[in-house]
């Protein structure tokens, strides 16, 4: 009998759920994860890869305690909205489905802030009603209420996670993400409100700890939490930061135009567990992250 629950990862091909897979074999729990394709490489002999549409009847191993879902159709891989719609929302119902039958104790799905739309109000917490979200929001939204659905009928915990911008080597689609290898390219950035505070940011390595904790001990009944980092700083000392932990000079025109800024309320994650690293931490371990793989890379 294994000492640690057996754990399935959706979307293993991917930026999150690559880094959660590899995060848990490390740790050695027995890992089944999902790409849509071939392999996209090595994770370990503690990894069980299986390829397809998640969909597909019978993806998932027969028996397993917990689902991670992180695949989702995102609007830069699929640009037709009814797709990604679709998509998100079928795949997300197959899974929970499977979960249930296969005995599962736990499913965490991973949202996003995407589900709040436009946002008007200086500090979001999760009371903050939907304005006009976009077809990932509307998908990650009807992902989180299968899954309040799939806790209500018996599935013992569900969680739903709202992430904000998620880093670390290999992340995508949000704006440190892209910033970061513009500035090492000596590219000089935009950056708007430089005043303003900042703390919508999630390491993935903080992601991947909290998630541990909560396969070890899920609560059971259905919760939804934001997540971002503690002590916000202004984008002025953010910008700051970051080319100063890259070791390259600052190349930064600030401009005071555009939608201000909001933050993330903490409150409730830490209530779940979720220890919220500050910003400085955050956007440190996101440089280590990417220039450790790089000289990884080189050294090959």
């Amino acid at each position: 009998m294994n000492a640690r629950p057996s754990v399935v990862i959706t979307g293993a091909g991917g930026f999150l759920g690559g880094y959660t897979a590899r995060w848990f074999a490390s740790r050695r729990y027995p890992v089944t994860a999902t790409v849509r394709r071939s392999p996209p490489g090595a994770f370990g002999a503690r990894v069980a890869v299986v390829a397809g549409d998640l969909r597909q009847r019978g993806l998932l191993p027969d028996r397993f305690d917990v689902l991670i879902h992180c695949a989702a159709e995102t609007p830069s891989r699929c640009p037709d909205h009814d797709q990604l719609r679709a998509s998100n929302v079928e795949s997300a119902e197959a899974v929970f489905t499977q979960a249930r039958a296969a005995g599962a104790r736990a499913v965490v799905f991973l949202s996003s802030m995407s589900v709040y739309g436009e946002i008007n109000v200086p500090v979001v917490t999760e009371a903050l009603r939907p304005v006009n979200p976009d077809p990932y929001g509307m998908s990650k939204a009807h992902g989180e209420a299968l899954l309040e659905a799939a806790t209500t009928s018996g599935l013992p915990s569900g969680l739903s996670i709202r992430l904000p911008g998620t880093v670390g080597h290999g992340s995508h689609d949000n704006f440190l993400s892209e910033a970061l290898p513009r500035a090492r390219a000596g590219e000089t950035l935009t950056v708007r409100h430089p005043s303003a505070l900042f703390n919508n940011i999630v390491f993935a390595g903080d992601l991947a700890r909290f998630l541990e904790m909560w396969v070890q001990t899920p609560r059971p009944g259905y919760g939804v939490t934001n997540l971002a980092a503690s002590e916000p700083i202004t984008f002025r000392e953010l910008f700051d930061l970051l080319f100063t932990r890259l070791g390259l000079p600052p190349r930064v025109r600030y401009e005071t135009t555009g939608k201000p800024p909001f933050l993330i309320s903490t409150e409730r994650a830490r209530a779940y567990g979720y220890h919220a690293p500050t910003v400085v931490e955050s956007v440190s371990a996101f440089v280590h992250d990417c220039t450790c793989a790089d000289r990884d890379v080189a050294r090959t």
